[in-house]
């Protein structure tokens, strides 16, 4: 009798055993989140700084947002009242704002080379540099790749410097090298018109009248 009765615990307790290590116990998918919620955020934060940092512990770049809406599913973060700082140790920092945004591949896991910003809304890109002065791009919508330090529209821009203000159709943009490269088309040619303007880029103007109905 003893031997049946320790016949029966020592089943029971490798029963328990292999209950406990079984490979799919605590593998039980997440439950959905309920209707109300769908489309929400997973992050959500207001006043927030974002800091990416390059390999050898230099500042790449620094997000600040009046708020910041993160999905994790597609990697998507959307931006209200982006004010986006790019830095270079070669040269001074680009300075960009605009009145919405959107960051894709921010948490991706990769080096940042597929992160893109795109800007929409009063889109300013400003850099001051202490040998060639400073340089305003005013332009609707701008296209940011933190890296490689790169930016581009297809909307109507105007260039402020000290020189002068120039309106193109377009731009690409080198920001690293500092290279502006102007897109036109057969019914808005480059025009530029040269002053000297003192003490910093002027009020802002906003961009040629035809773009603002686009």
């Amino acid at each position: 009798m003893r031997q049946l009765a320790a016949g029966v615990l020592l089943a029971v307790g490798l029963l328990l055993l292999a209950f406990y290590l079984a490979p799919w116990r605590g593998a039980v998918p997440p439950e959905a989140p309920p209707p109300e919620l769908a489309g929400e955020p997973d992050i959500y934060m207001e006043s927030a700084v974002i800091s990416q940092f390059q390999d050898d512990g230099t500042l790449q770049y620094r997000l600040a947002a009046q708020q910041v809406r993160s999905f994790d599913a597609d990697g998507h973060t959307q931006l209200v009242g982006p004010d986006f700082s790019l830095y270079s140790p070669t040269a001074p920092p680009w300075r960009v704002s605009a009145r919405r945004g959107d960051l894709y591949g921010l948490r991706d896991g990769t080096d940042g080379r597929d992160e893109v910003l795109v800007l929409s809304g009063d889109v300013v890109l400003h850099q001051t540099d202490p040998e060639r002065g400073f340089t305003t791009v005013r332009t609707a919508e701008l296209t940011v790749h933190p890296q490689p330090r790169y930016a581009e529209t297809e909307r109507d821009v105007m260039i402020e410097t000290e020189a002068g203000r120039t309106f193109a159709q377009g731009l690409k943009a080198d920001l690293e090298r500092r290279i502006l490269n102007l897109q036109a088309d057969a019914d808005g040619p480059v025009h530029t018109t040269y002053h000297k303007v003192a003490g910093g880029p002027p009020p802002a103007q906003g961009v040629p009248q035809k773009d603002r109905g686009r």
